[in-house]
């Protein structure tokens, strides 16, 4: 697997992690915060390799 692969799985499984918890304590600040910044980094990430790819098809 390539690094890009495990660096997408590894956001993904943050995300569902942290969202687990946010929904186990959804008054928490902690767990929304916790999900806010996973999934901030997941769309990141995405939008990257969208960029990158619409540069290599140029």
């Amino acid at each position: 697997m390539d690094v890009v692969q495990v660096k997408l799985q590894t956001l993904l499984r943050q995300s569902d992690l942290a969202f687990e918890e946010y929904k186990k304590h959804p008054n928490s600040a902690d767990s929304a915060k916790a999900y806010e910044t996973a999934k901030l980094a997941l769309d990141m990430y995405i939008a990257n390799m969208r960029v990158s790819v619409e540069q290599r098809l140029k």
